[in-house]
């Protein structure tokens, strides 16, 4: 009987060995710019879409544009599907990907966009404070 016992406390140790380990290598650090750029592994980077700078090829379906971070550091951005959306209105981007090259290559792309609702609570907010 002992002998099942320490075979199932192995099994389970095991078990929470191998999740932990899973579980670290999927995640995926926020870094700055100048981090992402010097990174090997799978990094989420943020910053504003650079005015002008959007472009949608749609015969190699892909999306390129550039981001800037809050010190003024900006990056080269490559998504391999068109952009879906109003991105030109997104206030923040998060890029989710690796650098290849000169170019950091996204997987994934998040869009904060502005709510519709955002100017008519700020309007109620100081209209209820006057």
């Amino acid at each position: 009987m002992k002998k099942a016992y320490l075979f199932a406390i192995g099994f389970i140790a095991l078990g929470l060995f191998m999740a932990g380990r899973a579980m670290i290598q999927t995640i995926v650090p926020y870094v700055s710019v100048a981090e992402a750029r010097e990174s090997t592994r799978k990094v989420q980077v943020k910053g504003k879409l650079v005015a002008g700078s959007l472009q949608m090829d749609a015969m190699r379906g892909e999306t390129r544009f550039l981001i800037e971070d809050a010190k003024g550091d900006r990056l080269p951005i490559v998504h391999p599907k068109l952009a879906q959306g109003n991105v030109e209105q997104a206030t923040e981007i998060v890029a989710i990907g690796q650098m290849q090259g000169k170019v950091f290559v996204a997987e994934k792309i998040l869009y904060k966009c502005p709510s519709k609702y955002q100017g008519k609570q700020m309007q109620e907010y100081q209209e209820s404070s006057q």
